[in-house]
């Protein structure tokens, strides 16, 4: 291999997307989703405040947004491993196209409760699908060229936010919330076409369609029990999200402490996305190819996490707030998909979709807890206060996790 590629991730990302036609399309697939996805979810927000003027109603599309994944976790896991993954994605894209005629439906009669039966629909489409791409990627790209399609897939997240909310936000102003959801609808048909167009295998595991819930989740307890890199790294994936709630406060330093407009929370929020883009990039360099640093680097990456938001919470002047955001987030971004990379690299593929659906369940349903107890600790030790102390529980959690990751075994090539 060459040893430019190694030193430049953006010449790496090239390659690799001009040389795997398949994970090329696994890409535009996640992307368009995502993308997509977003349009639907600015649109909503505007239909649901619109239509109730409630706050609370409106903050509560996020958890309709995110049960499905934790409620039905150990059913969407067996599913992963036990169907076919390709066929399972391509049914999912597809069928989310009901529920967004559902939407559309809602948008037109005005009716909210049709609107939230519609997004729990679209929800459980979601959260089965969402995970796929990350339980495949070792089936399709080589070894060594994992990381670097992990963070780039990785990074998807942040930037289908930052230009699916964007735009999403341009068209329903623009055309109306009727193109806003034929636009999504149309990005799902584009991802099941995509999907169904690649080659390589989506399982390396025997075919089976027996579905055991119970079993299957004895199973994944018993490996995730006797292998400690996973069990770490599912720790450390738990830790972040359970600090993650102080993101929430960042329209408010906008607006109070940094005395900014609307603007100047869209600045916040793109220093933020900035850095969870750029952070599983910046993460790979620093991990290289020691399977020690696929543990350290992570938990280092959760301190700088914390060490933002204290810095953020220390910022007298808003070009403060925006690099505090941006080094907080690099953390995260870094954090996040680094974990995911040990978790493919350490689970075997009859059970890898358990291990990551239980990850991508652990993140939604404790970044939820995190996000509610926020507004209350904030009303006892104020703004600030919630964000120090948070920041202090993610770097005292990285420290004490990194004393655990050093007497582990290294973890394997």
């Amino acid at each position: 291999m060459s040893s430019v590629p190694s030193r430049l991730p953006g010449i790496a990302l090239l390659a690799l997307l001009r040389g795997n036609p398949d994970f090329r399309r696994l890409f535009l697939a996640s992307a368009l989703s995502l993308t997509g996805d977003w349009f639907t979810f600015v649109a909503l927000n505007a239909f649901v405040y619109h239509r109730t003027g409630s706050a609370g109603l409106t903050a509560l599309l996020f958890a309709v947004e995110s049960l499905p994944g934790i409620l039905l976790m150990p059913l969407i896991g067996s599913l992963t491993d036990r169907l076919d993954r390709r066929r399972l994605r391509i049914a999912c894209d597809l069928a989310a196209i009901v529920p967004l005629a559902g939407l559309l439906a809602a948008f037109h009669l005005g009716s909210v409760p049709m609107a939230l039966v519609s997004l729990a629909v679209l929800s459980v489409s979601a959260a089965v699908s969402s995970p796929i791409p990350e339980v495949v990627l070792p089936n399709l790209v080589a070894p060594d060229r994992l990381p670097i399609a992990q963070a780039t897939l990785g990074g998807l997240y942040s930037s289908s936010l930052l230009l699916g909310a964007g735009l999403g936000g341009l068209v329903t102003a623009a055309w109306g919330s009727t193109a806003t959801l034929l636009i999504d609808a149309a990005s799902f048909a584009a991802s099941a076409v995509l999907i169904a167009r690649i080659r390589r295998p989506f399982s390396t595991a025997p075919a089976t369609r027996r579905m055991r819930v119970r079993t299957d989740t004895s199973e994944l307890w018993r490996f995730i029990r006797g292998t400690p890199t996973v069990s770490a790294l599912l720790l450390l994936t738990a830790a972040l999200r359970l600090c993650y709630g102080i993101v929430g406060l960042l329209p408010v330093y906008a607006l109070e402490r940094f005395g900014a407009t609307d603007a100047g929370v869209g600045v916040l929020y793109l220093a933020q996305g900035a850095g969870s883009v750029l952070g599983p990039f910046l993460g790979r360099r620093l991990t290289g190819t020691s399977p020690r640093r696929r543990l350290l680097v992570p938990g280092g990456a959760l301190a700088v996490f914390g060490l933002g938001y204290l810095a953020l919470a220390q910022a007298g002047s808003l070009w403060l707030g925006i690099l505090a955001a941006m080094a907080g987030h690099l953390g995260v971004g870094a954090c996040a998909i680094l974990a995911i990379n040990g978790l493919q690299v350490a689970s075997p593929d009859h059970i890898r979709g358990r291990v990551m659906v239980t990850a991508f369940g652990l993140s939604s349903g404790l970044q939820g807890v995190s996000s509610l107890a926020v507004a209350p600790l904030t009303v006892v030790v104020g703004m600030t206060g919630a964000t120090r102390l948070l920041g202090v529980l993610a770097v005292g959690f990285a420290l004490v996790w990194l004393l655990y990751a050093l007497r582990l075994p290294e973890p394997g090539e």
